[in-house]
């Protein structure tokens, strides 16, 4: 039995080690970029992924770079009359932050200005969590009033995981990885991870019993717990995504947590 979480603990740990390959499809959005401009790209379509699906945003991202090609991440205000133009679609006439568009697109490339490229983020920043910090402050629906800051959080996982292309951070980035269990907490709750009296307990006070069940699953990299638990239970291209990865949910390790195995 583990000190902190016992069977939480070895279920999270055995979900880590069977899904630890499973890939954000998020990451994908970044396609239309060229390779080179993919990891900076990846926090103009962290901005700009609110309130929206992940093929929608693809589009936008795509059409963006049409649009305004290499200078997708280099907007000046000068720029403003031509960004504006390039920034309306009417297919996105339903879309709430439709008018704000253009001054997101403007906000990502002052930040870019003032702290670098993505190659530059881990030495210009102290650790991922000055990165998260200075991202709510400085960029619209980053976080500034949001204690999870998720987006932020996932943003920072892929620098210094590695995970959409650059160079994976050093170890002590790793190491100091958030995953905001407001994040996870949908798959936590339908594995009956969670521990009684959860919905009683402050954000705080939930945040520190999984980063507590974290240090022991993965303490060299407790972000790694991301996907696997994201992706046990989503939806896949033509099923779920769980099964997708392992084939079968006999290949599962917490098919005896599962509601629904084999049906999901």
């Amino acid at each position: 039995m583990n000190a902190v979480g016992g069977p939480v603990v070895d279920s999270l740990r055995d979900l880590v080690a069977a899904f630890a390959e499973a890939r954000d499809p998020r990451i994908g959005v970044l396609s239309a970029l060229p390779e080179s401009d993919r990891s900076t790209g990846a926090l103009l379509a962290t901005v700009l992924g609110q309130d929206i699906g992940i093929g929608v945003l693809a589009r936008l991202v795509r059409e963006l770079h049409a649009r305004l090609g290499e200078h997708l991440l280099s907007v000046d205000v000068s720029d403003w009359a031509r960004l504006e133009r390039a920034c309306r679609f009417a297919w996105l006439a339903e879309w709430p932050h439709k008018d704000s568009l253009a001054g997101w697109v403007l906000a990502v490339s002052d930040f870019l200005r003032a702290h670098g490229a993505a190659d530059a983020w881990e030495s210009n920043f102290s650790a991922p969590g000055e990165f998260v910090g200075r991202m709510a402050r400085e960029l619209p629906w980053m976080g500034s009033r949001s204690p999870s800051r998720i987006k932020g959080w996932r943003l920072a996982r892929w620098m210094a995981r590695g995970e959409c292309g650059a160079a994976a951070w050093g170890r002590d980035a790793r190491r100091e990885l958030t995953l905001p269990v407001a994040a996870v907490e949908r798959g936590l709750k339908t594995l009956s991870l969670l521990p009684a009296g959860w919905e009683s307990r402050t954000l705080g006070s939930r945040q520190g019993w999984f980063d507590a069940i974290l240090s022991e699953v993965a303490p060299d990299d407790p972000a790694s717990a991301w996907m696997p638990l994201e992706t046990v239970l989503a939806r896949g291209r033509s099923g779920p995504a769980c099964q997708e990865r392992l084939g079968s949910c006999r290949n599962c390790p917490v098919r005896s947590r599962c509601p629904s195995p084999g049906r999901i």
